[in-house]
């Protein structure tokens, strides 16, 4: 079944609207103007007015709605069959294995809803407050489901000042020195640590995207990664330092693993730069504590002859 035999339209001018991405995606491909599709997609938005969207039936059955004037997920979500295949995969491997899947930075929800059902307690935390208000439309009914809008840092209960970036998916971003642009908004939002988030004892998969906030965040993991917890975390093709993967390879005690050709241990940087052929890109990667019960688990899924299936 094709992304759109599993669509459903806010009205019917949502269907027209959808026609014109469409025709648009296909020109922007066939031109290679990688940048434009974004671009247009909220221009089309303009005409068509900001509330026309569409729900994507996702895997599992869960409907999850976009926004037919973001750039971002009627690019990835509508017009490709699979999003981040390579995190499904992780996901299907932990089911029954795991009590808790954790969604730091979870955008408007896309995986906080593919996993509701399929764990016993899911945990999602989004900063961006117009981001939030989306996550909790998609997610915020759903059983099991816990929301927060938070930024997720070293330590809970700190303020900390975003940057909404009007023309990126990207939800909300540290301030810290770079000015916002003209057309940004910034907001003020307390702070959670993972510590605080994940109860002990817990061997939690933590899926983390905090937009350059990755070290803070993992500095407020310490106790959840020695009680045995995953983390899928990004480490973006424009970072050449990969300071996510730096940070964790110094620790000895850590195991890192790419996505990209399987489940694959990674033990140096030069490994991991050599993955990112994109920098447009953020490449998800695996890392846990070396004596997680939890990693071996996927290990053995994961890395043996026979695996079928994703979430």
């Amino acid at each position: 079944m094709s992304n759109h035999d599993q669509l459903r339209y806010s009205d019917p001018v949502a269907r027209v609207q959808y026609g014109l991405l469409m025709v648009l995606f296909r020109i922007v491909r066939m031109t290679g103007w990688r940048a434009g599709y974004g671009a247009l997609a909220r221009g089309l938005g303009r005409i068509f007015g900001p509330y026309r969207a569409v729900w994507q039936t996702l895997p599992g059955g869960a409907p999850y709605k976009i926004y037919l004037n973001d750039g971002y997920w009627t690019r990835f979500a509508l017009f490709h069959t699979h999003y981040e295949p390579e995190v499904a995969v992780i996901v299907h491997a932990a089911r029954g294995n795991v009590p808790l899947f954790c969604d730091l930075g979870a955008n408007s929800g896309y995986w906080t809803v593919r996993a509701a059902g399929h764990f016993p307690q899911v945990i999602a935390v989004e900063a961006s407050a117009r981001t939030f208000a989306r996550l909790e439309e998609n997610a915020g009914a759903l059983p099991g489901v816990t929301l927060h809008r938070a930024a997720i840092y070293t330590v809970s209960g700190q303020t900390l000042t975003f940057v909404n970036t009007h023309n990126s998916h990207a939800s909300a971003r540290l301030m810290e020195g770079q000015p916002p642009g003209a057309a940004d908004l910034t907001e003020s939002v307390e702070t959670l640590a993972i510590d605080d988030l994940v109860p002990p004892g817990t061997p939690a998969l933590i899926k983390l995207d905090v937009e350059g906030a990755e070290i803070a965040a993992l500095a407020g993991a310490a106790r959840a990664i020695r009680d045995g917890a995953v983390l899928i975390y990004e480490d973006h093709g424009n970072d050449p330092d990969c300071a996510p993967s730096a940070h964790l390879l110094a620790d000895p005690a850590m195991r890192l693993f790419a996505l990209e050709n399987g489940f694959e241990e990674i033990t140096d940087l030069d490994s991991i730069r050599a993955l990112k052929t994109d920098r447009f890109k953020g490449y998800n990667f695996v890392a846990a504590h070396h004596a997680s019960p939890l990693l071996a688990a996927l290990c053995q899924t994961l890395q043996s002859p026979v695996r079928t299936g994703t979430t």
